[in-house]
């Protein structure tokens, strides 16, 4: 019907610009009537003209109208962040890639319970907070006892809105940020301390997803000027000078997306070469470790207790059988081994290059000295 409508349209305007250019009337023998002047029709958008012409659109859409897919948000996921927030406490989980929101929610959960059994206060905090508003709000004109039982409802109601970790998606994937609020209680390295010992000592999976946990105490930008400047504060504040019993202490380096230009024993220099002595590394069994964390344009640093010994905090190892246990560390052994090969064959071979390189141009220049024209002695330097 609607091409009907545009044909019969063309004609008339066909007509009318004849009729405009010959006179009112139309010629002998014309065929087409006289047509009275009006004007053209209503101009039509290419949008509308191509959208128009059927059921569907050009673009996808139903009824000639644009489809969905270019007003598609694009945005990153709710609640993500561009690496770890700067000046905050938490802790770095590694997971199953693609599994990031769903092992959140399960260390969330996990870390929440084990802040509780170290005395957290959240909970009282939630409910005290909720109690004082409804005892402002409706205890002028309601009994205590009644406002109480609203408080302690509307505090179950919010308490999953009021955590102490609140995980964050990072832009890395398999790594998650929980992020720790509760600034008066326990310390983010003693609640995963907690839960690799319970993990270790019932040989229980708590999670499905989760691996590693990796404390975070202290946060800087990914420089080396701001991550010696943190080491300072950290080191004077677990590595005290003079003591009387030396610590012994090693350096674990973790990077990921990291910034250009920060090489990674730039860094474990800058925390080495601070600890004071009597203290001394120990990388076999050390009794402190300083675990430094580089996600994008943020270094996070903890220092931990028992970390080698209960499996670099990862608590999907710790709750395999102890067969199993070792079968992995065998495993983890001669791939260390043989990673430590690689990068000595490849330091050897640029060793060797390099050795290749100041020889072939040692070479060069003898040969374009033994090639050089001697000087000619019938020329004479005047003064």
């Amino acid at each position: 019907m609607r091409c009907f409508d545009r044909f019969v349209t063309f004609l008339n305007t066909a007509a009318w610009c004849y009729s405009a250019e010959k006179g009112d009337a139309a010629r002998p023998g014309n065929p087409l009537p006289a047509v009275p002047r009006a004007a053209p029709a209503a101009f039509v958008s290419p949008r509308h003209r191509h959208t128009g012409m059927g059921k569907r659109g050009a673009d996808g859409g139903a009824g000639g109208k644009p489809s969905k897919k270019r007003y598609l948000n694009k945005a990153p996921p709710s609640g993500s962040k561009s690496g770890i927030p700067l000046q905050t406490r938490g802790v770095l989980l590694s997971c199953t890639t693609g599994r990031e929101q769903q092992a959140g929610r399960e260390a969330a959960s996990l870390l929440t319970e084990f802040y509780e059994r170290l005395g957290g206060t959240w909970k009282q905090q939630a409910a005290g907070a909720a109690a004082d508003e409804a005892a402002a709000t409706d205890g002028a004109d309601a009994p205590s006892d009644i406002a109480a039982a609203l408080a302690s409802e509307v505090a179950e109601l919010k308490q999953g809105a009021r955590q102490p970790f609140y995980y964050h998606l990072i832009g890395v994937n398999s790594v998650v940020y929980l992020e720790y609020k509760d600034a008066e209680g326990p310390s983010p390295s003693a609640i995963v301390l907690a839960a690799c010992e319970a993990v270790a000592a019932g040989r229980e999976a708590r999670t499905r997803f989760c691996q590693r946990l990796c404390p975070v105490e202290a946060t800087s930008f990914a420089s080396l000027e701001k991550i010696q400047e943190m080491a300072a504060r950290v080191v004077a504040e677990h590595f005290p000078t003079g003591a009387d019993a030396p610590i012994e202490f090693a350096v674990q380096y973790d990077a990921r997306a990291t910034p250009p230009g920060l090489e990674r024993m730039q860094v474990i220099d800058a925390f080495a070469t601070q600890v004071p002595a009597p203290h001394k590394v120990n990388l076999g069994a050390p009794q402190k470790t300083i675990l430094v964390s580089i996600t994008k344009a943020t270094c996070g640093v903890a220092v931990v207790d028992r970390f080698k010994e209960l499996f670099r905090y990862n608590i999907a190892t710790l709750s395999l059988p102890e067969e199993e246990r070792e079968a992995q560390r065998e495993a983890q052994r001669a791939q260390s081994k043989e990673q430590q090969k690689v990068q000595a064959e490849q330091k050897a071979a640029a060793a060797q290059g390099k050795d290749d390189a100041t020889e072939e141009r040692q070479g060069e220049a003898a040969a374009a000295a033994v090639d050089a024209p001697e000087p000619d002695a019938s020329v004479v330097q005047k003064d």
